[in-house]
């Protein structure tokens, strides 16, 4: 009996202390949205590999549309933490909405900054002429972007759930190109597939693309000249920089009005735009050290075409060229957990 007694309060404690080492020890569990283009996929590894190793987070990813995205950073529930790349142009209608208004979702502080347009291989510029989206609007040059064989050209202009797809129908429109190309809506992987037949058979392709991405190093492209770009003209703008009321770039985010493809008027270049970090606004409460990060993180263009072409053109995984920058970059990744 008296073994029992004195084996009962030394099990308690030991429990206690077990108890106590586990809580000491839990890690922040944080959600990266997974988008479907590497940009965004090279930024959640190095994102990872930073957040795991020096802030001790346990992190998992979740692939959602952006959207679903900024809604669940809304509810802060842990279920999505942060979004790895929102193009501001793209977005805006859910950062009005959740950064201006609600105040739930916060955007790092030094965004880096993007270009896109409507690309074609090099081979057709020079062979047909072909350098400004003006020069597009010929039935005999349209046939040359015939992608699905009906006789018209196709472009594409992003993928399904892209908020930048919507502008770019905007734009073919409102440059008349609808009069002679169709657009096909596709995943980007698939938009690569097409690119890698069609630019190994010579053949014409029309596409809206950005930069910074890895593509330009693997092929020669050729950017379209638009029209410069003179002042946003929504309703949106005015009494911001840039606002100019017959400007042109009026676009109305489907969101809001179901007649935003006939409404809406976008005749000259996008500007280039920052790309931001989201993060739930909860994680300041939750995690501050981690929100602190978030913050402070400060990618840049070449970063990420760098991150794209080792992922893209030496089929390294994200998380082993994430760990080699990281390795390489120590300076700045103190910089970004404040030490």
């Amino acid at each position: 009996m008296f073994l029992k007694l004195m084996y009962k309060p030394t099990s308690l404690a030991a429990m206690a202390m077990a108890l106590l080492t586990s809580t000491a020890l839990a890690k922040t569990h944080v959600v990266l949205a997974q988008l479907t283009w590497d940009e965004p996929r090279a930024v959640d590894a190095v994102l990872k590999v930073i957040l795991e190793k020096d802030l001790d987070a346990q992190v998992s990813m979740i692939a959602a549309d952006q959207s679903a995205v900024f809604a669940a950073m809304d509810k802060g529930d842990g279920s999505v933490d942060v979004h790895p790349a929102i193009w501001s142009a793209a977005q805006v209608a859910n950062i009005q909405k959740y950064v201006k208004e609600r105040k739930t979702v916060i955007l790092n502080k030094a965004p880096y900054f993007a270009t896109d347009g409507f690309y074609i291989p090099k081979y057709m510029a020079e062979k047909y002429h072909i350098h400004s989206v003006s020069d597009l609007k010929k039935p005999g040059i349209a046939k040359l972007f015939d992608v699905n064989g009906d006789g018209r050209g196709d472009f594409w202009p992003g993928a399904p759930g892209w908020g930048v797809t919507s502008i770019y129908q905007v734009k073919a429109k409102s440059y008349g190109l609808t009069k002679y190309y169709d657009e096909f809506i596709v995943p980007d992987a698939l938009l690569k597939a097409q690119l890698k037949k069609r630019y190994a058979a010579h053949e014409g392709i029309l596409f809206y693309y950005w930069k910074p991405e890895a593509l330009f190093q693997q092929y020669d492209l050729v950017k379209l000249n638009e029209p410069k770009f003179d002042g946003y003209a929504m309703a949106s703008k005015i009494g911001k920089p840039h606002y100019k009321k017959d400007g042109c770039y009026d676009y109305i985010d489907p969101k809001k009005d179901p007649e935003w493809l006939k409404k809406s008027r976008i005749t000259c270049e996008t500007p280039p735009q920052p790309i931001y970090i989201g993060y739930t606004a909860q994680l300041e409460k939750r995690a501050p050290r981690i929100a602190a990060f978030l913050s402070n993180v400060a990618i840049k263009s070449d970063d990420v075409s760098g991150w794209i072409y080792q992922m893209t053109v030496n089929k390294k995984s994200p998380d082993t060229v994430a760990a080699e920058w990281v390795a390489k970059n120590p300076a700045r990744v103190d910089a970004w957990l404040g030490k």
